[in-house]
């Protein structure tokens, strides 16, 4: 336990205690201030623009095994910041707040814009959207978690999904998520490891699989892949390499090409992430929501991050039963859910029929969160 504070390591046992002999979904349990990593798990949605030019390329690529390419290009460069980000470099997993209810966060990547809205609370749900106006370019996804305690590890299964939408192509892609496990949990120097395969599937018929490979037991590294592109019957590029570092795709067509580098996540740094100013966030916006907890973390005062920390939680104790009291429901004011029996929209009708070519058993949902002003449903 060398990389736990010394006057809170009675505390991590306590708290590995409790988290190894419950038995439910392990994110409704409180965690203590030192577990915890001075982010909302809402912000969380910005990885997906951590590389807003990989994001824009997309809508360039002129065939339909390019763009697939390009895809899966900015897929990979969304993995360090999600996964890795957080544990390297000397630092460690730990827990992000829960977002409470109606929390948002706002921001800019480069020329990608970023909005973010907690619209289920039980279970927790996030929704975020992206987009890039001139690129038109832009992404509708949702994310929960149910976690669980197995072995000496944390398992994670993601629920929900993200939909690409290229808009001068007209063009869809599905892009499902995958299992993480969170090792390293008992010695406190825990980190992320992926596993299961993750499907992107394209409108053109376009389909990337992508595998998570797993450690061997004694030797060899973290963090492989392998996978293909694939087209009209035919696969275009073999994929491969360690999704934290380089990762790499080989031309299969017409023949055998050169491996060559797809993504670098250590040359490539995530970019800043832009928010309005403070006193113009509501009051739901994360870095206003958390902004005291946060600030005591960074100077590591337990004792004032765990009293702020509860403020927090008493009160959305409190409007929850005002709400309750009162019978009023509420209502995200950014995201919309939309089922996927919705079938006069031809969006939810291309998403249906893509779901049904994903690889595995991925966790999809029966519909999607929506942003309001997605740039889908702009003329």
């Amino acid at each position: 336990m060398q990389n736990i504070e010394p006057s809170t390591k009675g505390q991590f046992k306590d708290f590995l205690k409790t988290v190894i002999s419950f038995t439910g979904d392990l994110s409704s349990l409180t965690c203590p201030a030192f577990f915890l990593n001075g982010l909302s798990l809402l912000e969380y949605g910005t990885y997906w623009g951590d590389h807003p030019t990989c994001f824009t390329a997309i809508s360039q690529a002129t065939e339909a095994q390019e763009r697939m390419l390009a895809v899966t290009r900015w897929f990979m460069s969304t993995l360090w910041g999600s996964y890795a980000s957080r544990c390297t470099h000397g630092l460690n997993e730990k827990k992000p707040y829960n977002p409470i209810l109606g929390e948002q966060f706002k921001c800019k990547l480069g020329e990608v814009a970023c909005v973010c809205e907690q619209v289920c609370h039980h279970p927790p749900i996030s929704a975020f959207y992206l987009q890039d106006d001139k690129a038109g370019v832009s992404l509708n996804g949702h994310c929960g978690q149910k976690s669980k305690f197995k072995g000496t590890s944390i398992k994670i299964e993601q629920v929900g999904r993200a939909v690409l939408h290229v808009k001068d192509k007209n063009e869809q892609f599905l892009i499902d998520f995958p299992d993480l496990m969170i090792r390293g949990v008992l010695t406190g120097a825990a980190f992320i490891e992926l596993s299961g395969v993750c499907t992107i599937m394209s409108t053109s018929g376009a389909k990337a699989v992508i595998e998570f490979v797993p450690k061997p037991w004694f030797s060899g590294d973290y963090h492989h892949i392998k996978g293909t592109i694939s087209h009209q019957g035919k696969d275009w590029y073999s994929l491969s390499g360690r999704w934290s570092h380089q990762s790499f795709h080989t031309p299969l067509q017409p023949v055998q090409g050169e491996k060559t580098l797809l993504f670098d996540a250590e040359a490539a740094p995530m970019a800043d992430r832009c928010t309005p100013p403070y006193e113009e966030q509501l009051e739901i916006d994360s870095h206003r929501l958390w902004g005291k907890v946060s600030d005591a973390l960074k100077v590591k005062d337990f004792q004032a991050a765990n009293v702020e920390k509860t403020k927090i939680e008493e009160w959305q104790r409190k409007v929850r039963k005002e709400r309750e009291s009162s019978s009023t429901a509420w209502e995200p004011s950014l995201f919309t859910f939309i089922h996927d029996k919705q079938t006069h929209s031809s969006y939810v009708q291309n998403t249906v029929q893509l779901k049904s070519s994903m690889v595995g058993k991925p966790y999809l949902d029966d519909g999607a969160w929506v942003y309001n002003k997605s740039l889908h449903l702009t003329d």
